[in-house]
């Protein structure tokens, strides 16, 4: 990574373009995900992902960039593909040896002081992180479950490594301890050539040292308004985050809690709770524990029960490189 970082560097900067920089980034997990009532109820999962991302600033300090991303994984139940912008057919597998989508659609920032605006293939208000905890402290090596289990029905997208069918604008500003955000997602046509709606989402969060409150709002034309407060913080050891959301899909209030407690140097323990929803939902819950190996290495395990009722778990190895 260092090396690839360094060559990548020098190479622009040989280009005439001192303050760019070209990075590479990315992620590997392996282990066994168990699923009650599946096909194959345990299998072994697995996950590559890469980043590369472009940076450059002009000499009055506005800086721009551009990031792309391609992931590679087991091909357990993917149903229907989209390959190129084409649908393919690819029937779920129990135990899939491999899947892969090559690389996503690109992304861009353009940012100075302050203020940032996101362009393209980019996280849309709700899915950011710019104003709310969303998922919370998720359980399992591969976060199968988070506080955000029960919520459904959002309008919710963001950076990936697929394709996308609608381009995305965010506007994002920072003063102190305040944030503020606004996006819209236009208007556009599916791989089957239906109509996709715009939408529009805005939000505000504010810190209070250690601790953060925020609220997102959002309208879409047919799938109608949603909302969501969020709070999270930290006590010493102990990791907190706190939210609540609705939208005019869902029959009840959809709400969620979870937890991080750092037992040692090394050693996490994360437990959620979620609930609401559809009429028909159960509760969700789960608990998990990690335990760091340095490196970016991270042994993990989980074991929850999700809002249909079905016990999921997992077990394995994450690391980051």
């Amino acid at each position: 990574m260092k090396k690839i970082l360094f060559a990548s560097t020098a190479l622009v900067a040989t280009a005439g373009m001192a303050a760019a920089e070209l990075t590479w980034s990315g992620s590997g997990r392996l282990g066994l995900v168990y699923e009650e009532g599946a096909a194959e109820e345990t299998r072994v999962d697995h996950r590559f992902r890469l980043t590369v991302n472009g940076v450059t600033e002009t000499d009055s300090g506005v800086k721009f960039e551009g990031r792309i991303r391609w992931q590679a994984d087991d091909g357990y139940a993917r149903g229907v593909e989209e390959q190129g912008g084409v649908l393919v057919d690819a029937a779920p597998s129990t135990n899939g040896a491999g899947s892969t989508g090559g690389a996503g659609a690109a992304g861009f920032a353009v940012s100075t002081g302050g203020f940032r605006l996101d362009v393209g293939h980019v996280s849309d208000v709700f899915d950011s992180g710019d104003v709310v905890n969303w998922g919370g402290y998720g359980v399992g090596y591969t976060g199968f479950l988070d506080q955000a289990a029960n919520f459904a029905g959002f309008n919710k997208t963001g950076f990936g490594n697929t394709g996308v069918r609608q381009q995305t604008i965010k506007a994002r500003y920072t003063a102190g301890d305040f944030t503020g955000a606004i996006s819209y997602t236009l208007d556009g046509t599916d791989w089957d050539g239906s109509d996709l709606e715009d939408n529009w989402q805005i939000g505000a969060g504010y810190s209070f040292g250690a601790h953060k409150v925020g609220a997102m709002y959002g309208d879409a034309t047919a799938a109608g308004k949603q909302w969501a407060i969020g709070a999270d913080g930290a006590f010493g050891d102990f990791s907190y985050a706190a939210l609540i959301g609705d939208n005019d899909s869902a029959d009840d209030l959809m709400w969620g809690l979870s937890g991080s407690y750092s037992v040692s140097a090394a050693g996490t323990i994360t437990g959620f709770v979620s609930g609401g929803g559809a009429a028909a939902n159960d509760t969700s819950y789960g608990i998990g524990y990690a335990h760091s190996l340095g490196g970016g290495v991270t042994l993990a395990a989980g074991i929850g029960s999700d809002e249909s009722g079905t016990t999921v778990a997992d077990a394995g190895v994450k690391f980051n490189f």
